[in-house]
């Protein structure tokens, strides 16, 4: 899709613990590319390797569209933490000269967010690596239950479940736990013949956490298995994640959905299933991934409403890039 002369272009890039995304749209909500790169986390890497990711991003999402950076009237980064003072700083002093007013900062929540809602308030509840909710009232007040961390907190996400999973082999392995289905899963998954050979490999991993919050999907087939022990894990970790959710809207007290996000509840998981039969407020699913609601942040911050029309262009164009890019 080329560019014509005095057509406005919107970018959005939607940063990520494994991986970035950008996208790019015109005033109409015609995507006209989506791009991958590596990590932008601020607090997992470096901010040069940071912030000269963002800028591939940038330049490769807009040249691939064929739109000039004079064109592009709004450039929106979610990255984790940029809602905080020096995260937002460095990002302002990378990138305010080039881009001035154009240049729209906040954290990727909102991208996951509006990917539901289209701009409009909500509560995300997001159970990925870790979990987290948060809030945004129709007054644009803010607020966030959890998201403390994997040593304090990060009840119901993936990390969380894989740990207690991992816990549950070794209490079956001791004598003091329940047989369990999970036991043969981990000494597959990990290529060992016994269960206390899990345990160099679980502590020596580059990356522990993510290891472990990758075994998650261990818990789901064995519930699927009829696992009594993964069932009672999983029921753990939706009362967990209702908890989070529930306190979020007691903060925001008004009657707003609930956007479900991260990768135990994007995906058709057990766990999705029964959170979404046991809560008690309404649950959207999204249909594009958060690098459209990056998008959808950059309209709105600079005043413009996606209507349905709009958000139904960016949905169909966005999925056709997908479907190409997966061919």
């Amino acid at each position: 899709m080329q560019s014509s002369n005095g057509e406005k272009w919107f970018i959005g890039i939607d940063g990520g613990g494994s991986k970035t995304r950008a996208a790019i749209c015109n005033e109409a909500g015609q995507v006209g590319a989506i791009v991958v790169g590596e990590s932008s986390n601020p607090l997992s890497r470096s901010w040069g390797d940071v912030e000269a990711t963002l800028r591939q991003l940038m330049n490769a999402v807009r040249i691939k569209a064929g739109a000039k950076e004079e064109e592009v009237a709004g450039l929106f980064i979610g990255l984790g933490g940029a809602d905080r003072p020096q995260i937002k700083e460095r990002i302002q002093h990378a990138f305010t000269d080039e881009w001035g007013e154009r240049l729209l900062i906040d954290n990727d929540v909102i991208a996951a967010l509006y990917a539901g809602t289209w701009g409009q308030p909500g509560v995300v509840l997001l159970a990925g690596t870790g979990s987290i909710a948060c809030a945004f009232s129709k007054e644009g007040a803010r607020h966030r239950v959890g998201g403390w961390g994997y040593l304090v907190g990060d009840e119901g996400s993936g990390f969380d479940l894989g740990k207690k999973a991992a816990s549950a082999v070794l209490r079956e392995y001791d004598g003091r736990g329940e047989s369990t289905v999970l036991t043969q899963l981990f000494m597959d998954h990990y290529g060992v013949e016994r269960p206390d050979e899990l345990i160099s490999l679980i502590y020596g991993g580059s990356n522990p956490r993510m290891e472990l919050a990758k075994t998650s999907q261990l818990v789901e087939q064995a519930a699927t298995l009829g696992d009594p022990v993964a069932n009672t894990l999983i029921m753990q970790a939706v009362e967990d994640l209702l908890e989070l959710a529930d306190a979020c809207l007691k903060k925001v007290q008004e009657p707003v959905p609930v956007v479900l996000a991260g990768g135990l509840l994007t995906s058709s998981t057990r766990l999705r299933e029964q959170l979404i039969g046991r809560a008690s407020f309404q649950t959207i699913i999204p249909t594009v991934p958060p690098v459209v609601g990056a998008l959808v942040a950059a309209f709105t911050k600079l005043g413009f409403v996606v209507d349905e029309k709009m958000a139904e262009q960016l949905r169909v164009s966005a999925e056709v890039l997908e479907e190409k890019s997966h061919n």
